[in-house]
């Protein structure tokens, strides 16, 4: 079970323009003698982690679709067989055909780990009609992020990311942690990214991981 707590680094995104804290990290770090940190920390490691993501994802992205059409059935098992760390075990019983669903982290090569959300289904016909609306509310752009308009509330904080300039003066604001999805056989990833390119990247590493023939 990995803890999130407010002493972990922030995950970096583009190189000096904003970093991202997944929601619960980011109240505590309202607390004024870590805020004072932020700024530092915030314009060193950007610049670091955003260059390695992007080299790290750039070669598996290339050659990963959004959706890809398989009949192999996915399992968490096979997530956990190449170190994915699971934290939560989300509660299905109100997400149309999903078999099990799950949040963790995983670290791409040459970058810093980054948090997944899989559901998965019965099959890629399922994961595709049933699945598809709930993952474009779930990512991007068109995230729901309150309770009131989320047709599917489970894990919704850990859907949430505080999106802060590296300046102490700057505003932020509540946006999705995950910038895109992907359906994959059986699966839809939520991945996490500051856009949807970043996000399919992260996917794509992740599955290039699973299943190697990704990059074929």
């Amino acid at each position: 079970m990995r803890t999130r707590i407010a002493t972990r680094l922030p995950t970096g995104y583009d190189s000096g323009a904003r970093f991202a804290i997944p929601f619960p990290r980011y109240l505590a770090l309202k607390l004024p003698n870590i805020r004072l940190l932020i700024p530092v920390l915030a314009i060193a490691l950007t610049a670091t982690a955003a260059c390695g993501s992007g080299d790290a994802t750039a070669a598996h992205r290339e050659s990963f679709e959004k959706i890809t059409p398989s009949e192999r059935i996915f399992s968490i098992d096979d997530f956990k067989a190449v170190r994915f760390k699971t934290n939560t075990e989300y509660d299905v019983s109100e997400l149309p055909a999903a078999t099990d669903a799950w949040f963790g982290f995983w670290t791409p090569s040459g970058t810093v780990s980054k948090e997944y959300e899989i559901r998965f289904y019965g099959s890629h016909a399922e994961a595709k009609t049933f699945g598809t609306s709930y993952a474009i509310e779930g990512s991007g752009e068109t995230a729901l992020l309150d309770e009131e308009d989320a047709t599917w509330d489970e894990g919704l904080k850990d859907r949430k990311a505080y999106f802060a300039a590296p300046s102490s003066h700057g505003s932020g604001s509540v946006q999705a942690l995950y910038g895109g999805y992907a359906i994959y056989a059986n699966m839809v990833l939520l991945c996490e990214g500051a856009n949807e390119e970043h996000a399919l990247g992260h996917c794509a590493a992740l599955m290039t991981a699973v299943d190697p023939q990704v990059i074929e």
